[in-house]
Parts: C-alpha cells; sequence; structure tokens
C-alpha cells in the first residue's frame, strides 16, 4: 500500500484545472487502495466552519466527503492559509494535525509538518499565526456574522499574497536542515514539509539508516505528488 503526499494547492475560484486535478488524484489514490496525506494550504484560505464555506469550496468538499464515506483514508495538517480545520476530524479526514504529525507507515517512521513555523527567524509570521491561530480568535470566527467575515476574509487572502516578500522569496536551507536532522535524531526516517512550494529531495546515511527528507511542491507549476510504500522501496515523486 502507498501514502501519497501532497501540498499547497491553493484552490481557488480560477484554478479549474487544478481542482480537477486534485479530484482525479484522489480517485486515483482511492482506487490504488492507499492512504493521502496532505500537508496544508489545499486552497488560497479555508475556514473550517461551515457558514464560513465559499461557494466554490462545497463541491470540492461534497466530492472529498463522498470519497472519506467509500473508505478513502485522507489526513490533513494545518498550513498557514488553514483556520480551524479540526472541525472536519471524524469527517472528511481521519485526522487533522495543527503542527507536526509523526506516525508509523509501514517500515518508515516519518515526520510530516507544513513547515510554516520551521523558519524561526520568520518573527512576522510567526505573530501573526499567534494572533489568528488560538481560542479566542477562533471563538470570534464562530460567532461572528458570517458574510461580514467572508468579505473580510477575501481581503485578508488577498493582502496575504502581498505581505512578508522577504520570506517567500529564498528557501531557507539551515532552518531545514536543523528541522530536519532534529526529526532524524528523534528516530525519523522520512522527513516531508511543504509551504515553500519547491520540491527538494535529501537522501544520507545517518550512522547505519538511511534518512529522506522532502519539501513537497506547490501545484501552481504542475502536478506532483510523493509516493511513499508501506515496505523498505524508496518513496519518489511523480508527476500526476
Amino acid at each position: 500500500m502507498n501514502l501519497y503526499a501532497i501540498s499547497d494547492l491553493h484552490l481557488n475560484p480560477d484554478s479549474q484545472d487544478r481542482t480537477n486535478k486534485f479530484i482525479a488524484f484522489l480517485e486515483f489514490a482511492h482506487k490504488q487502495k492507499g492512504r493521502v496525506l496532505i500537508l496544508g494550504d489545499l486552497f488560497d484560505l479555508w475556514f473550517g466552519w461551515k457558514q464560513l464555506q465559499f461557494n466554490f469550496q462545497s463541491d470540492i468538499l461534497f466530492r472529498m466527503n463522498n470519497l472519506a464515506s467509500d473508505g478513502l483514508r485522507m489526513d490533513y495538517l494545518e498550513g498557514n492559509r488553514d483556520f480551524g480545520i479540526s472541525k472536519l476530524e471524524g469527517h472528511t479526514f481521519s485526522d487533522v494535525i495543527a503542527k507536526h504529525y509523526e506516525f508509523i507507515w509501514g517500515d518508515h517512521s516519518i515526520c510530516a509538518e507544513h513547515g510554516d513555523l520551521i523558519n524561526r527567524a520568520d518573527l512576522q509570521y510567526r505573530s501573526f499565526r499567534a494572533i489568528t491561530k488560538n481560542p479566542i480568535s477562533y471563538f470570534l470566527i464562530g460567532h461572528l456574522p458570517s458574510s461580514w467575515l467572508l468579505r473580510i476574509s477575501t481581503k485578508l487572502e488577498k493582502s496575504l499574497k502581498n505581505t512578508n516578500q522577504k520570506y517567500r522569496i529564498s528557501y531557507p536551507e539551515k532552518a531545514c536542515k536543523n528541522f530536519r536532522d532534529a526529526a532524524f535524531k528523534r528516530g525519523a526516517d522520512i522527513v516531508i514539509a511543504g509551504h515553500f512550494h519547491q520540491e527538494k529531495m535529501l537522501k544520507e546515511k545517518l550512522n547505519s539508516r538511511i534518512v529522506w527528507f522532502f519539501n513537497l511542491p506547490g501545484w501552481e507549476t504542475g502536478f506532483r505528488y510523493l509516493t511513499i510504500p508501506d515496505t523498505k522501496e524508496d518513496p519518489y515523486f511523480a508527476d500526476f
């Protein structure tokens, strides 16, 4: 059986090709009797509260729920564009993870994280996350008028694309190395991150172990996914 990992699709009303590919990808994973791990930012902006769904999201989630009901296991790691997705745990997703996810997959010990917290030097984003992702802000999101919140969130999504440019244009090699080395020391042999929209693969020998690091690409330039067999076979990237 295979684990299929993807990240940073950033689906929106203008990304119909990406949306079609995503649904076809889920159907493919289901047909292969695989498991899907999504490392965040499925949409440009996503709230777990049903009253805060954008119209275009409803059909996608309906189809995802049908596949989940038919036996496809999907797990989700919240990204920086995701808020309150834990509300979908047990329905759309088997597990929803707020930060990092460590689990056993066949012969592999895996550590996965969206990646938005990897770069500790990005204080602007870390402050933004602390303000927006906490029980108080989630209480307000769940109780304020949905029409008002949707208007505000549309403006927020547009502003997010144009802020914090310093940490958007370069890959934080040192921070990613610190992240993966710490996970390797905890026993992981496969470490996965997303967020940076860059495909990277590293294989090295650590003492007597072979360890892997993968940074998953975004889907804005192509439809790439990571396959991890539940045997000792090597993981690999592939086109869909």
